[in-house]
């Protein structure tokens, strides 16, 4: 005796789909120059002469990617941007966006949002602390939130597709 699935069988057991080229698209190209960034400020931290930006009196990266808030437990801030651009490149893989394995789903949104402290901890250093800025570490900042951002509204997305 054979039993044909029925669609809503075929769907509970189907490969998820990649999301949509707006969230594929800007996801990666943010991811890409969030590492590429983070590479150059990896440079310059151990390389200070490599460092291009100007200096002002708020504008001053070299202030900022030297002092004493520029590593973590001995761990150059650079370094751990350049650890997250690629870990997340990892969890926007086509593999891990099409498994239906929830801990990369939320490994996604965990990322980002750890992300997102770490953005909130460095400009509040920058502002309140060092009163400097770094524009380097404004554009990873910015692709951060962004990121965050992008990450929220596809989850929102995939849970209105399972209602």
């Amino acid at each position: 005796m054979t039993q044909e699935m029925t669609a809503e069988d075929r769907a509970d057991t189907a490969t998820p789909s990649l999301p949509p080229a707006w969230f594929l698209i800007p996801a990666w190209l943010l991811t890409v120059a969030g590492f590429g960034i983070s590479v150059y400020l990896t440079v310059t931290h151990y390389d200070e002469g490599a460092l291009v930006c100007s200096a002002s009196q708020t504008v001053d990266c070299h202030a900022v990617t030297t002092s004493e808030y520029s590593t973590l437990l001995g761990i150059p801030m650079p370094l751990l941007g350049l650890a997250f651009f690629v870990a997340f490149a990892a969890l926007i893989t086509p593999w891990a966006l099409r498994s239906s394995w929830a801990p990369l789903r939320w490994g996604r949104v965990a990322a980002t949002a750890v992300g997102v402290l770490f953005v909130v901890y460095l400009v509040t250093v920058e502002l309140a602390l060092l009163h400097k800025i770094c524009l380097w570490c404004t554009g990873v900042h910015v692709i951060t939130v962004l990121l965050f951002v992008l990450v929220l509204i596809d989850e929102f997305r995939r849970i209105g597709q399972v209602d």
